[in-house]
């Protein structure tokens, strides 16, 4: 009875002590710590919950960067200040430990410089350049706005208005989950400008049956006064001049490939959803002018090369040749009692050339200005003859061979009466050289090139063919008043 007794008694004890010695050697285990770095902004609070395998007996230690902040299982961390922050969390018991570290970046928060107030004068850009400080981060953007208007989604803005006022600009910052927005008071003061690009730049016709390379105004009043046969360079600035004072006086650039090229004195506002420019010029539905767009960033005066835009139409893309050129030359002049021969030809760069000579015959007597001088009329640009002399001279600047360069658009124009008519240009229809769109701000200066190389049926001299018509004076392209559409004075 005894011997039983102790038995049992020897038998609990042993349970005892294995069951205790079992308890002794159990570790707790953590799990479900993330060993990505959680992001978190200013002002965030996040609760660390991990998962703990035996929970009996535990104490239990929070470290932020080395530093004791809590003693319980889960943990709020508070987002007070910006930087990097190791959060370790440590677990004792009996039968051993474990830690797992959370790795936390606060992110600096977004500040933006920016001036309060600002002004400038009414179609004059201002480069605005905010001072961006904030989180390391790739996915920054920006919104300008005006209002509900946004006008720009770069750091940078380029602030134009062609009507004065005052207007609340605001810059909103956004880099993952913050946005920080600023604002300044914009003053647009007024001033005065010309709504007319009347600064001829440059001026190079291409000469063609009848073409009058002298005139400024109207092609038709080559006889009362509209010719100016001058140097180069005076031939610019009177230009100039007369198309400041009137307009709608224009230039006569000739056939394919002939261009001039004009500046504004002030800058073209690209209003958005709004065409910008009007610009008037005699030619059909179906020989638009190529127009090219320049916005004089660098602020030195001219259209540089690698400013200029062209402005895409519903000929873009439509060209059979993109590297076309004609090479124009003066041969010579010859003259009779009655009559003077004006001879120049011309030749393209096809592996096989297209090319001729344009002869010019005309009477003294039916050439004669109200002025008692010679037309200019048919002669190669730059030549002049002294009616009383008979002698063809070249003014000064003018050369007697040139070429002009550009893509071609060859079209049939059989049909397309051409006449003055207006041309609304939207400068948001910019493309650089791969055809894609370039936002500019505004522009300063405008070229406006005959692109369309006009083929036709020829019913009267070559039984209804399909002929070249490029060098026919009713196929030439003149250019009168190009106009802001947008400027409030």
């Amino acid at each position: 009875m005894k011997k039983s007794i102790f038995l049992k008694l020897l038998t609990v004890v042993v349970i005892i002590a294995f069951s205790c010695r079992k308890e002794q050697f159990l570790a707790p285990d953590i799990t479900g710590v993330t060993s990505d770095t959680i992001i978190l902004n200013l002002g965030d609070k996040m609760v660390l919950a991990p998962n703990i395998t035996n929970l009996k007996g535990n104490s239990y230690t929070w470290l932020v960067n080395g530093k004791a902040a809590a003693t319980g299982i889960n943990y709020t961390f508070e987002a007070t200040q910006s930087g990097n922050f190791e959060v370790i969390f440590k677990v004792d018991n009996k039968g051993g430990s474990d830690q797992q570290s959370y790795h936390i970046l606060v992110e600096a928060p977004i500040a933006i410089q920016l001036d309060s107030t600002l002004t400038v004068a009414l179609s004059t850009v201002k480069e605005i350049v905010p001072v961006i400080t904030g989180p390391q981060r790739d996915d920054y953007t920006y919104e300008w706005a005006i209002g509900d208007s946004v006008i720009g989604k770069s750091l940078n803005l380029s602030f134009i208005s062609p009507v004065s006022g005052s207007y609340k600009l605001s810059l909103s910052v956004t880099a993952g989950k913050q946005t920080t927005t600023a604002t300044s008071n914009v003053t647009v003061t007024t001033a005065q400008y010309e709504s007319n690009a009347y600064t001829v730049l440059e001026y190079a016709p291409a000469p063609g049956k009848n073409h009058n390379w002298s005139i400024i105004g109207d092609k038709e009043s080559w006889k009362y006064g509209a010719e100016y046969p001058l140097a180069y360079n005076d031939f610019i600035a009177k230009a100039t001049a007369l198309r400041k004072a009137v307009p709608y006086n224009g230039l006569f650039i000739g056939a394919w490939g002939g261009y001039a090229t004009f500046q504004f004195d002030h800058t073209v506002a690209n209003v958005a959803g709004k065409t910008d420019l009007e610009l008037t010029a005699y030619f059909s539905s179906r020989d638009l002018p190529g127009v090219y767009v320049a916005y004089d960033r660098n602020k030195n005066g001219k259209p540089d090369e690698g400013e200029w835009y062209e402005i895409k139409n519903a000929d873009y893309g439509l060209e059979d040749t993109l590297s076309y050129e004609i090479t124009y030359t003066y041969d010579s002049t010859l003259t009779d009692a009655k009559r003077v021969y004006a001879y120049y030809s011309w030749i393209d760069n096809k592996i096989t050339p297209a090319k001729g000579q344009i002869l010019t015959n005309k009477t003294f007597s039916s050439a004669t200005t109200t002025a008692a001088t010679l037309s200019t009329r048919g002669f190669f640009p730059g030549g002049y003859m002294d009616i009383s002399t008979k002698q063809m001279v070249l003014l000064d600047g003018w050369k007697n061979k040139f070429s002009l360069k550009g893509k071609r658009v060859t079209k049939d124009l059989t049909g397309a009466a051409p006449f003055s008519q207006k041309l609304n240009i939207d400068i948001d229809m910019a493309v650089n050289e791969k055809g894609e769109s370039v936002q500019l701000p505004g522009i300063d200066f405008v070229k406006v090139r005959k692109v369309v190389y006009p083929i036709q049926q020829d019913y009267i001299n070559n039984g209804g063919a399909m002929t070249d018509f490029n060098m026919e004076e009713e196929r030439m392209l003149q250019v009168g008043s190009i106009i802001d559409r947008n400027l409030k004075n």
